[in-house]
């Protein structure tokens, strides 16, 4: 059969495979409605936007530096520390929030420490632990 001599044929290849493509289709739906609905996604853990708190996701940067200013009313470090290879960082004087503000009692001003910190959002970035530098 020569396709242009048998239209009627064709219509109907067409029409079989619009119906294998919607039979196909309707399967995925059925097999997402079984997994609980695309709508549970938003739920799953591990996976976040970078916008909020952090996830197991999360790039994870270790630092080391030098204490240079506390504030315990806002809940912040001042580190001048060296490169943070996980973020593509040159040593520099930041300062960062504490995801545990108890952690802050523990820290004195011109001491070394070893810490971890987390993208939290566009440009802002936590400590999640912080430890002194033995």
């Amino acid at each position: 059969m020569h396709p242009q001599k048998n239209r009627f044929g064709i219509r109907i290849m067409t029409g079989v495979l619009a119906g294998l493509t919607g039979m196909a289709l309707a399967g995925t739906l059925a097999l997402a409605d079984d997994m609980g609905g695309m709508g549970d996604m938003n739920g799953m853990s591990g996976m976040s936007s970078g916008m909020g708190s952090s996830s197991a996701a999360s790039t994870v940067g270790h630092g080391k530096g030098v204490v240079k200013e506390i504030d315990p009313n806002a809940g912040t470090v001042t580190i001048t520390h060296g490169p943070i290879k996980e973020f593509g960082w040159s040593g520099m004087t930041m300062t960062f929030p504490l995801q545990h503000r108890s952690s802050l009692k523990s820290l004195k001003k011109g001491e070394p420490v070893l810490f971890d910190v987390v993208q939290e959002g566009q440009g802002h970035y936590t400590i999640t632990k912080i430890q002194r530098d033995h």
